[in-house]
């Protein structure tokens, strides 16, 4: 399994996930159209996406995902509460499958763990995906206030985590934000702070753990050297050989072996 982000940031989200057989996204925050102009940056058939998975309803999430269901006549998989708030959004769909937030599911070769996270929508999805006969797991852990035992418990394990790092706490309290949102982004329905990602891998580090990407970076507060350097300084307090990598905006990353 592999995976490639093809966007990151409030500007919009899309994960690219492929397996032995599948190709499958999470969450579509471009448009239709930047989303398959990104997976032909990445040389991947637009064709060989088998289903759509959506974290929650926020628009950097899901602008795309009623153009790119129709489009490519794929399923849209979406738990009830989020597809309730998101319906308006999502215009016509054909094929929905909802899922529930700490119940697994299967979709061809991948098992699937959503599990609630704390945030400003209406039933907030983070994922654990593994094959069914690999050891390797993928945890995307974006769009959560604080990380909750839950979250702990469920990022123990993987070889690979998609981690939020929204924001520099300094920046983001002197920079141009009205009052309101910055409590909003620093509250525990908001966004993980550069501070808050490092002390979830300094708690939850492991051997097992191949690969870092740092997700979600705020272009206004933050900046990729900050949110880098900051996990670096983690990674070699541990002593860890783990691969750290920003996800960006406005381009996609090199494909990661889960």
């Amino acid at each position: 399994m592999k995976v490639c982000i093809l966007a990151s940031g409030s500007k919009g989200n899309s994960i690219l996930v492929s397996g032995s057989e599948t190709n499958i996204l999470i969450d579509a925050g471009l448009s239709c159209r930047k989303i398959l102009e990104r997976l032909n940056q990445v040389g991947v058939d637009e064709n060989s996406i088998k289903a759509l998975f959506i974290s929650h309803e926020h628009s950097d999430h899901i602008r795309g995902a009623g153009p790119i269901v129709r489009k490519l006549g794929i399923p849209l998989l979406i738990n009830q509460l989020t597809f309730n708030a998101a319906n308006y959004r999502l215009g016509k769909v054909d094929y929905v499958k909802f899922f529930e937030n700490g119940k697994p599911f299967t979709f061809n070769e991948f098992l699937i763990e959503p599990f609630s996270v704390p945030h400003d929508s209406a039933d907030n999805s983070c994922f654990k995906i593994r094959e069914r006969d690999s050891k390797q797991k993928l945890v995307i852990l974006t769009d959560l206030g604080y990380p909750t035992k839950l979250v702990k418990e469920k990022t123990k394990d993987p070889s690979t985590i998609i981690l939020e790092s929204n924001h520099d706490f300094d920046k983001l309290i002197n920079g141009p934000y009205e009052w309101w949102l910055k409590q909003r982004i620093n509250s525990k329905n908001g966004h993980l702070s550069n501070s808050q990602a490092c002390e979830l891998i300094d708690e939850i580090i492991n051997p097992n753990l191949e690969n870092i990407v740092l997700a979600h970076l705020s272009e206004e507060n933050n900046e990729p050297e900050i949110a880098y350097n900051e996990m670096l300084k983690i990674l070699n307090a541990k002593k860890s050989d783990c691969n750290l990598y920003v996800a960006y905006q406005h381009k996609p990353t090199d494909w990661i072996e889960v």
